[in-house]
């Protein structure tokens, strides 16, 4: 639906982790969200490709909980666990922004706690900006 909107536009790759191998992006958002058991993800080595691939930033959507204390996992999830864990978001900004990377967002940060808020955010902004396809 995202495609045919001037607001958000197609994305540029969507891949899964095994085809992701050797290559980079500069933002990287790794969907754990329909996931009820670790599987694939407890081989090592796609972990490593699952998280290493971003250059600018990377964004994990899943349940902190599943992961969190498998043996195999547990080094790098604590790492993300050291990370804010709460999608932060502001949707009258565009890219490039013109705000420096440390300087704090006063009013207009919308907080995104489940992929229900995120749905709503991102339907908020295309009605927002006329680009709503229903």
């Amino acid at each position: 639906k995202c495609a045919r909107s001037p607001s958000f536009g197609r994305p540029a790759c969507i891949d899964t982790v095994d085809k992701f191998q050797g290559q980079q992006s500069d933002i990287v958002l790794l969907s754990l969200v329909r996931t009820k058991a670790v599987g694939h993800l407890r081989d090592v080595r796609r972990l490593v490709v699952a998280t290493s691939r971003a250059r600018l930033g990377l964004y994990v959507f899943g349940r902190m909980s599943l992961f969190k204390d498998t043996w195999e996992l547990r080094h790098t999830f604590r790492h993300l666990q050291s990370k804010p864990t709460q999608l932060e978001l502001i949707p009258n900004e565009r890219f490039p922004t013109q705000r420096s990377a440390g300087e704090q967002v006063k009013d207009g940060v919308v907080k995104v706690d489940s992929v229900q808020s995120l749905q709503q955010t991102v339907n908020d902004v295309a009605i927002a900006t006329g680009n709503f396809s229903g």
